[in-house]
């Protein structure tokens, strides 16, 4: 069957039968009901406040109101992530206040701009929420009409692997697949599969007459459709769509880390690193006596690191093992439990009481500030890898190499060591693709929470 004669393979419906309702759609419904629910709690409770609310019949306007600037953004047509989301309804939050003055003088409303001001940012703030919840719970595998889709897969065998293996290891958990094969039966294989939603891989040996009229069969059957980019990672923030010229493209703009707001960050850096060495001064000396009356030995450990473009460093920690011969470890190569270059042993012998806790609770690494003063490295960024591991690297991974390492990371908040080689390289690659100073913030948050719950830490 080709592609051009599947609309006999698409059995549209019976006359009198309705046609299904496109998945993003209900999606859309989902999200009005929980934005209309968010700004009816919002005004509400600002009618329990003294003088901020005198009437609250008229108040009750806001609340279409805000759905009505939410849709306007285009979030209940558009899918996307969180943050994708999260800068739709900070958009309706800053337009809102000025349609709703105008509403309120109209009808001869008195309200003031600092109470519109506080709803709508409240509104969006609970929108937020209850979007992150659904995240959430779509993560844990809770299938959500509109939200989580049933896919069928659709692409040639050089393509399909590649798309399915991201899929699977993808955490966001949004798309189940149901289905796989070939774009002149993904139509046949959707209906069959109960699919509403289609993943088209590219595939250069189909012409744009033959995908345009498969678009169209899968719009009338009320498939969603997703085009695969092929890129490895996902660049956000850096895609934008032209379509000048009736030529449609997906343009990815340059990394922010070429432009100047990573100067920004190396400031930030060296001088939040500073501050905080005068802080914890104190607890640095104490951990440091702590450490000497435990085993014989230095209180800190230093060890050659590769930092950006190639440069080696002397990295500080405190240290955790007793002071052996530099070729203990060759004795313990069989007891490896990391893969690729890495050497990760969960109970390692070498370490000692005291480094065990300072471990978990990764105060061993607050030594590390003094090199990121020093501009060697930085508070948020890729591991700092060993020469010996540098030797063996693939020219792709080095690609990781382009930035200063970090004391935590991506790869520090989604595991540490219980990853394998391949996510920690995939996730430091993704930081460098994808940095932004609020990345970085977001990155220190969630740094806390990994040091609490202590997982992936030995």
């Amino acid at each position: 069957m080709t592609v051009i004669s599947a609309r006999s393979a698409i059995a549209t419906a019976e006359p009198g039968e309705p046609r299904a309702a496109a998945p993003l759609h209900r999606a859309g419904r989902l999200l009005a009901v929980v934005d209309g629910l968010a700004a009816l709690v919002v005004v509400l409770v600002a009618s329990l406040v003294p003088d901020a609310i005198s009437r609250l019949g008229p108040a009750f306007l806001f609340v279409p109101m805000w759905v009505v600037a939410v849709c306007a953004t285009g979030e209940y047509q558009l899918p996307g992530h969180l943050g994708a989301r999260c800068r739709r309804l900070a958009v309706a939050a800053l337009v809102v206040p000025t349609g709703a003055m105008l509403v309120a003088d109209l009808v001869a409303y008195p309200l003031s701009a600092r109470t519109v001001a506080a709803v709508c940012l409240a509104s969006a703030g609970l929108s937020v929420v209850a979007r992150g919840v659904v995240a959430v719970v779509a993560r844990r595998g809770v299938r959500l009409s509109g939200v989580t889709h049933r896919v069928v897969v659709a692409g040639t065998a050089d393509t399909l692997p590649r798309l399915l293996e991201r899929l699977e290891t993808s955490p966001t958990r949004r798309f189940a697949v149901v289905g796989a094969g070939g774009l002149s039966t993904c139509v046949d294989a959707a209906r069959e599969s109960s699919a509403d939603a289609v993943i088209l891989a590219p595939d250069p040996t189909v012409s744009a007459a033959d995908l345009q009229r498969l678009c169209w069969h899968l719009e009338e059957a009320g498939v969603a459709i997703f085009v695969w980019t092929g890129l490895l990672t996902s660049p956000a923030g850096r895609t934008r769509l032209d379509l000048g010229e009736q030529l449609p493209l997906l343009h990815l703009v340059a990394p922010r880390r070429l432009g100047p707001s990573y100067a920004v960050k190396h400031l930030l850096d060296r001088t939040i690193a500073a501050l905080a060495l005068l802080v914890l001064s104190p607890l640095l000396l104490t951990l440091a006596l702590a450490i000497r009356l435990d085993s014989p030995g230095p209180a800190f450990f230093r060890q050659t690191r590769i930092g950006r473009d190639d440069a080696p460093f002397t990295m500080w920690k405190l240290r955790t093992m007793d002071c052996g011969p530099d070729d203990a470890v060759l004795d313990l190569v069989e007891l490896n439990e990391a893969s690729g270059p890495l050497f990760k042993i969960r109970q390692d012998p070498r370490i000692t009481r005291v480094g065990r806790w300072l471990r978990r609770t990764s105060l061993d690494e607050l030594p590390q500030l003094v090199n990121v003063v020093f501009g060697q490295m930085s508070l948020v960024g890729p591991r700092p890898a060993l020469p010996s591991e540098v030797a063996e690297y693939l020219p792709d991974v080095r690609h990781r190499l382009v930035v200063r390492p970090g004391m935590t990371g991506l790869w520090q908040v989604s595991g540490r060591s219980d990853l394998s080689w391949d996510e920690t390289v995939r996730l430091d690659q993704q930081y460098v693709d994808n940095w932004s100073l609020l990345l970085d913030a977001r990155i220190l948050l969630r740094t806390a929470g990994a040091v609490l719950s202590g997982r992936g830490a030995y």
